[in-house]
């Protein structure tokens, strides 16, 4: 019967047009963080110099595509080029301020089965025997973005720069180096990835990132009009990640003075979360809680992460109204990658930092301290 048929068509298209919704606004985020032997860390400019700049700069972000983004389809590589990553990156140079980065960015080398050496009065690492090739992600940095190698015997003795005396020309009038990629990587396979990122480069007078990377998942880049929020809201979400929202940074984080809130140990840096694969932070900026939850039948004990940075604490109480409350929580639920690294979600409901993408996501004063 024709009418049958019409009904039929039309409950298989709300069918599909209900799971394309359900699809598009509830995707989660797997950060994956990286290893402290993953991160480089640069020396650009002495603790003290950059100390007396006043937080005054926006931030100035600079993108370097690798060859993968231009094999994307046309229609896709013009919506990322075109639209997304300007509107992303405009929208974090606008709202985030550093302390300008005078001298230009040149990256340091990785080493050799990431074996480092520091020396005494010389603020430059120095690898054990050889450099290797060093990668940003899925990137390998080019030469031209790269400082000298600096080697030393395996006894830490005999140092000096190996290969060219001369390093690469380095980035000029930036703080931060995205490298873009667009790989349909293994990570791109889980649960409809759109894309993802991190740091990879920390300079070492203040430990802001300074390089990360960002992978475009070309299998999950749609150029329908409508899922265009979507998308930016995602890129946006994953460059933040790398600019310091992470579980890797929160160890390094710093109160106004530019003094660490988390102790350091003779290496300069926090000491390691074996368990965690990550810098431990100090209860300074997070904080395990017991919450008394009322259940049916009585009550029950939950622990929760809050961090608990004076700025943080401000913004919660006043965006909440309640005088009582120490700090924003942590997600406490999902796999690696969404836990500890996004705000609660029953909390923050369509916060742009949960771990779960809603409608019409929002960065609060909360975030952006």
């Amino acid at each position: 019967h024709p009418l049958i048929a019409l009904l039929i068509l039309v409950s298989l298209f709300c069918a599909v047009a209900s799971h394309d919704v359900i699809h598009q606004h509830h995707q989660h985020c797997s950060h994956r963080h990286p290893r402290p032997h993953e991160v480089q860390h640069v020396h650009l400019e002495d603790h003290h110099v950059v100390k007396k700049r006043s937080i005054d700069q926006n931030l100035r972000i600079k993108l370097y595509y690798d060859e993968s983004v231009f094999k994307l389809d046309k229609k896709q590589f013009n919506l990322i080029n075109d639209t997304v990553l300007p509107q992303a990156v405009n929208y974090w140079s606008k709202a985030l301020r550093v302390r300008k980065t005078e001298n230009r960015i040149r990256l340091s080398r990785k080493c050799e089965q990431n074996q480092v050496f520091f020396k005494t009065g010389d603020p430059h690492p120095y690898c054990k025997n050889d450099c290797e090739h060093t990668m940003c992600g899925e990137v390998e940095v080019p030469e031209q973005h790269l400082d000298v190698c600096r080697v030393c015997n395996a006894f830490g003795q005999n140092c000096m720069i190996k290969g060219s005396a001369e390093p690469g020309p380095g980035i000029e009038d930036a703080d931060f180096v995205f490298y873009i990629s667009a790989m349909q990587t293994e990570r791109c396979q889980k649960g409809m990835t759109v894309a993802y990122a991190a740091h990879c480069q920390q300079e070492s007078a203040l430990d802001r990132p300074i390089a990360g990377h960002a992978n475009l998942c070309p299998g999950s880049i749609s150029t329908k009009r409508q899922e265009l929020d979507i998308l930016l809201s995602t890129v946006k979400h994953e460059m933040l990640h790398a600019l310091g929202f992470s579980v890797s940074l929160f160890a390094f984080y710093r109160d106004p003075q530019g003094r660490p809130l988390t102790p350091r140990g003779e290496n300069g840096k926090p000491k390691l979360n074996e368990e965690l694969q990550t810098r431990q932070w100090s209860d300074q900026v997070i904080r395990k809680e017991t919450r008394e939850w009322k259940v049916r039948g009585g009550y029950t004990k939950k622990e929760v992460h809050v961090v608990v940075t004076p700025k943080v604490r401000e913004e919660v109480r006043r965006h909440y109204g309640c005088e009582n409350l120490t700090g924003a929580e942590l997600e406490d639920q999902g796999e690696e990658g969404t836990a500890l690294t996004h705000w609660e979600k029953r909390l923050f409901e369509n916060e742009a930092m949960t771990g779960t993408h809603t409608q019409n996501p929002i960065y609060s004063r909360i975030t952006m301290t």
